[in-house]
């Protein structure tokens, strides 16, 4: 979706239902649905590694995504939605693996275990240097994410030279963890707070839309996150990070928003 889709957005649309059309060649949900969510919105196992930072709780961003879930949360919409735990947001900066993906190109050749594939990562990290990792990362909102996975936020470097400098760090980390995904090039930085538990239809989707143009003047466009952090999780509801990247150079926990959440 385009922001002038988005600020085209008709009216709302009458409340949904779970059952929304599809043709045979579009799969019965959104990607996410079974393995991260199971069609009634249950959270599921999917564990894995990523290199993400999370939003600052104590800024305008953060305080902006946290009105807008809980509009989703009381509207009709809600039920087409698994919201994500606040404490949850972060913008991923670098995929990692997911135990249950282990296509060519999504999981490192030779390895057999999470456990071990985490461990691996790890030592890479701490021992590699990232210069281009150095906090804060200086972002910028672009818009809302289509409605096709997930409702988020498109996120991008302030300026080219921002973006380039958060571009060149994946390009390190693929290098450094020589892993590297199929999309790699062309990966959108975002920041979800719900996934879609069906695909829309045009009304609902019209829908929604309104919904989220409604909030679009209140949302901050600008924000800072603090050093990318190194993370595991369990499933979509929590990432529970290991350590800072430049933990040991002594400037991972700077920011000029604030102390890393």
């Amino acid at each position: 979706m385009t922001m002038t889709a988005v600020m085209s957005a008709p009216a709302p649309a009458r409340a949904p239902t779970l059952a929304t059309p599809h043709d045979e060649d579009t799969p019965e949900f959104p990607p996410g649905v079974p393995s991260k969510f199971a069609p009634d919105g249950t959270v599921q196992p999917f564990p894995g590694n990523t290199i993400i930072a999370h939003l600052f709780p104590d800024t305008p961003l953060y305080e902006s995504l946290l009105e807008l879930h809980r509009k989703l949360a009381a509207s009709e919409y809600a039920p087409l939605l698994a919201l994500l735990p606040p404490d949850s947001w972060h913008m991923t900066i670098f995929e990692g693996v997911c135990d249950q993906v282990r296509g060519r190109g999504y999981w490192p050749a030779h390895i057999e275990t999470l456990k071990y594939c985490t461990s691996l990562f790890a030592t890479r990290l701490r021992n590699a240097r990232l210069e281009d990792a150095r906090p804060p990362l200086r972002m910028k909102i672009t818009g809302f994410d289509p409605l096709e996975t997930a409702v988020g936020v498109s996120v991008e470097g302030r300026g080219p030279r921002e973006d380039r400098r958060v571009r060149d760090l994946r390009d390190r980390l693929a290098d450094v963890l020589e892993i590297k995904h199929p999309n790699h090039a062309r990966y959108g930085f975002h920041i979800s707070i719900a996934y879609l538990l069906r695909h829309l239809s045009d009304e609902q989707e019209a829908g929604l839309t309104a919904l989220l143009m409604q909030h679009w003047e209140t949302v901050p466009k600008e924000f800072d996150l603090g050093a990318p952090e190194f993370c595991t999780f369990e499933n979509m509801h929590a990432f529970h990070r290991l350590f800072y990247l430049g933990e040991d150079s002594g400037h991972a926990r700077n920011s000029s928003s604030g102390s890393v959440y």
